[in-house]
């Protein structure tokens, strides 16, 4: 036989919370939430006084609710009201953000008696319900009544039995003040008189016109709840311009959630009321915001200076506290500093504080060691200047590099990632020019870059052999004046050849010999490779054998480079049993195996400043060789 849950006393306490239930301030505002989700303009208030202590009721001109509606909705614990309804509601033609989401402002009416009645009237559909707290197997009963109503649209809940409440109505007047003047068109009545910015007691609200250097002025009226609410709703910067709100009253338009963070206590208990009726021609023809004129820019501006100084002014003493509990964690540190450098690392520490409000102290806290280490090195303020320049995503970027990559490590990997992509960058540039001059300045880059032919060239044993490229030069008679400027490879006439080798060793460690050799030989442009280029390269290696530079056994790879390549040449040409092997590659080739061995990060990177910086230079350099070859 299944059994049916049972319910404890306390359980609606405990599932709603204590303030609403029973805290006339905190339940009359959450009523008065549910009348403005229901798309409400006014609401009427029946607030217990000395001469009628029975009663309360808040009526309001809303949607209203079927009676399906309504049973379906109070049933519900946990009422996803977004889910269901959306988290907007359309008046008057305008879109209007709503508080509701988890439904427990429904019961805010236990709060003025025992049970309470909920009374409504959608498209003439009327229906009353008595909603008793209750226990065992249900927390709360309904018990339907016959309803009496003769208002068109909308919802009353009242209760009829004697009251315990003593909060006088200009308290409750002074509450809804705070909260629900942001929107005008949204009227809210206590006892026949409309609620208005008189009810609010001078300590919680102040008001001051600023001119801005048009000459328009601005009216700011500043309201200020002194204890947090449970969220920003209603708080924030409110536009009012010809009695109409523009927009929503909210932190996150035009920016200024770049300065207050909505999870503070600030954002939760200030609002700012713009009066700017010039503004009138910048309004959207909807409403739902400005226009980006001229006037309503000065007038953002003009408004985001204002709070930001009127909230750092309350802020003020909080920052401190929170400053000088860093400088105490940071006591030994800053004793090795002079003092004027701790002056300059508080008030850095300090500026922080006033330009990243969300940040919080314990991160604040390591921020400022690092300033302390910063403050004794000598790039600190370029440092702090490319810190600057990132975007909120990059910064998240960097704390996930050094969280997975330890500092020394990245900078080992993004240096020699530098060196192939500046080398790759410079080679793209020189080899593709059909102005080269001088083809024997590309051999030094391959020397960097034997890397590019595969991943068996990567070892740095790899290193100009002078011995085999005087092999060369003599094997061509070649005496040119480069060849003596350049003794690290041999220039020919039509071509430039460099040899690099890594020797071989003994059981002893000795070195006996060249156990792998790479010979790149530059053809000059408009030389095409052919046979005849692929038959020189072993040319130079059977003279190598013969002088006994290397022996049978020596690996050797010759990569002849051009221009261009005969089609029927493009296949490796192998030797000495397979052990010598002649590759002709064509430079558009070269540079393709080079991006593929960079991962194709060459295309995505090509606009680091790096490489702009290696570009500027090299047009500076050939640029004056041009000069110096007209005038020696």
């Amino acid at each position: 036989m299944e059994q049916a849950c049972l319910f404890g006393p306390n359980f609606l306490e405990k599932f709603v919370g204590k303030h609403i239930l029973h805290d006339p301030k905190v339940a009359i505002l959450e009523l008065i939430a549910n009348a403005w989700d229901a798309g409400a303009t006014e609401v009427q208030i029946t607030w217990p006084t000395t001469d009628n202590e029975q009663y309360f009721s808040i009526t309001d001109n809303g949607e209203g609710l079927t009676e399906i509606e309504f049973l379906s909705r109070w049933r519900t614990l946990a009422y996803d009201r977004t889910a269901i309804q959306g988290d907007t509601v359309v008046v008057n033609q305008k879109v209007r953000s709503v508080f509701g989401r988890n439904g427990v402002g429904r019961f805010a009416g236990f709060c003025f008696g025992e049970s309470y009645f909920v009374e409504s009237n959608r498209n003439g559909e009327v229906f009353c319900y008595e909603v008793k707290i209750g226990s065992g197997e249900t927390p709360f009963t309904l018990e339907k009544h016959t309803s009496v109503s003769t208002r068109e649209r909308g919802t009353r809940i009242f209760v009829n039995s004697p009251s315990n409440i003593h909060i006088r109505e200009p308290e409750i007047c002074a509450e809804i003040g705070m909260r629900f003047l942001t929107e005008p068109l949204f009227r809210c009545y206590v006892n026949g008189e409309e609620v208005k910015f008189s009810h609010i007691p001078e300590a919680y609200i102040s008001s001051e016109e600023i001119t801005l250097i048009s000459g328009n002025h601005l009216k700011i009226t500043i309201i200020d709840t002194q204890e947090s609410d449970k969220t920003t709703k209603q708080h924030g910067v409110a536009w009012h311009v010809n009695n109409r709100l523009v927009g929503e009253s909210n932190w996150k338009s035009y920016g200024l959630d770049e300065f207050v963070d909505g999870r503070s206590s600030e954002a939760k208990r200030h609002t700012f009321i713009v009066q700017a009726d010039y503004l009138a021609d910048s309004v959207k023809k909807d409403w739902t915001g400005f226009d980006s004129t001229v006037s309503f820019r000065e007038a953002r501006d003009g408004v985001f200076n204002y709070v930001k100084v009127h909230l750092l002014g309350q802020t003020k003493q909080k920052r401190r506290s929170v400053l000088e509990n860093i400088k105490e964690v940071h006591r030994t540190q800053l004793q090795s500093l002079t003092p004027l450098r701790v002056e300059k690392w508080e008030t850095f520490v300090a500026r922080i504080q006033e330009e990243c409000s969300t940040i919080t102290e314990r991160d604040l806290t390591k921020m400022a060691g690092v300033l302390v280490a910063m403050e004794k090195s000598d790039t600190k303020y370029g440092l702090i200047a490319k810190l600057h320049e990132l975007n909120s995503n990059q910064i998240d970027n960097l704390h996930t590099i050094l969280s997975e990559w330890s500092l020394d490590l990245a900078k080992e990997v993004l240096d020699e990632l530098q060196l192939r992509l500046r080398l790759l960058d410079e080679l793209r540039q020189r080899v593709f020019d059909v102005a080269t001059r001088e083809v024997q300045d590309l051999q030094p880059l391959f020397h960097q870059g034997l890397w590019i032919f595969g991943p068996e060239f990567e070892t740095i044993e790899f290193t100009s052999n002078e011995g085999m490229t005087t092999v060369i030069q003599k094997l061509f008679g070649v005496e040119e004046k480069g060849s003596r400027n350049r003794p690290d490879f041999a220039i020919l006439p039509d071509s430039s050849v460099g040899s690099y080798s890594y020797p071989t060793y003994d059981a002893d460690g000795g070195e006996v010999g060249v156990e792998r050799l790479v010979i790149v030989e530059l053809k000059k442009p408009g030389i095409p490779i052919s046979m005849e280029e692929k038959g020189q390269c072993w040319k130079y290696v059977s003279e190598l054998l013969r002088k006994g530079l290397i022996d049978r056994n020596t690996k050797v790879t010759c990569f002849v480079l051009g221009s261009e390549v005969d089609p029927i040449e493009r296949d490796a040409r192998k030797e000495n049993n397979e052990r010598c092997i002649i590759q002709p590659l064509d430079y558009q080739v070269v540079i393709q195996r080079a991006k593929s061995r960079l991962l194709k990060l060459y295309d995505r990177v090509k606009g680091a400043p790096f490489l702009e910086a290696q570009r500027e230079e090299l047009i500076y350099q050939d640029t004056h060789q041009d000069i110096f070859r007209k005038n020696p």
